[in-house]
């Protein structure tokens, strides 16, 4: 059985897959609009890839910092660092489809 960190990563890859994926398809069209004020000034900033993945990197150290802060081993911090942005990645993958496609 994979374990928990393997999972997470995969999480983190298809999250992050999706999200850019979805981002990508929303702006071509001109139906996106970012929903986080920080991903939007980095968007801004870096362009929109290096901008979702910078956006991606701030999002793991604030889940990973406290984590690590009050104790939580290396690999549990890992774990919860790339399985917290890939379902958040998966989540506003699922808004900029729902936004695509007219239900949002």
């Amino acid at each position: 059985m994979a374990s928990r960190l393997a999972l997470a990563a995969v999480l983190l890859v298809v999250g992050t897959v999706a999200d850019v994926g979805s981002t990508h398809l929303a702006i071509t069209t001109g139906e996106y609009v970012e929903g986080s004020p920080v991903g939007g000034a980095l968007i801004t900033l870096f362009g929109p890839l290096r901008g979702m993945v910078i956006t991606k990197a701030v999002g793991m150290v604030l889940i990973g910092v406290p984590v690590a802060l009050a104790g939580g081993s290396r690999r549990f911090v890992a774990t919860l660092m790339c399985g917290g942005v890939g379902l958040l990645s998966l989540l506003a993958a699922a808004r900029n489809l729902l936004m695509l496609t007219g239900v949002w």
